[in-house]
């Protein structure tokens, strides 16, 4: 009998380790939203990249004069998949940053 409930104490270990390690794999690879709220105007774009990391795309508009770094995170813990932020940035400085929300920006990865 002893041997039974051991053997199942193992089996509920091992299914908690996996959906942990399952639940938090996102998080690894995307990181969370809550890394904007270490993001003010005015930062350099080197210093954005020491914060937030490379971005998963630059794109630029040179008739605004703007450099935009597009990062993905998990919204919350429980996330079903990443959402899409932007930093732009104008003559070097961050000038407006957040969850993009333009429906021409269409990202499946």
């Amino acid at each position: 009998m002893q041997t039974h409930v051991d053997s199942m104490k193992k089996s509920l270990l091992t299914l908690l380790v996996l959906s942990a390690t399952t639940l938090s794999g996102c998080q690894v690879i995307y990181g969370m939203s809550s890394d904007f709220a270490k993001i003010s105007l005015g930062m350099t774009k080197t210093q954005i990249i020491e914060i937030l990391g490379q971005p998963v795309s630059v794109a630029a508009d040179a008739d605004k004069g703007e450099e935009s770094l597009i990062y993905k995170r998990m919204k919350h813990f429980f996330s079903e998949s990443p959402r899409t932020y932007e930093v732009v940035l104008r003559s070097g400085k961050v000038v407006r940053y957040g969850e993009q929300y333009k429906e021409k920006n269409i990202n499946h990865f």
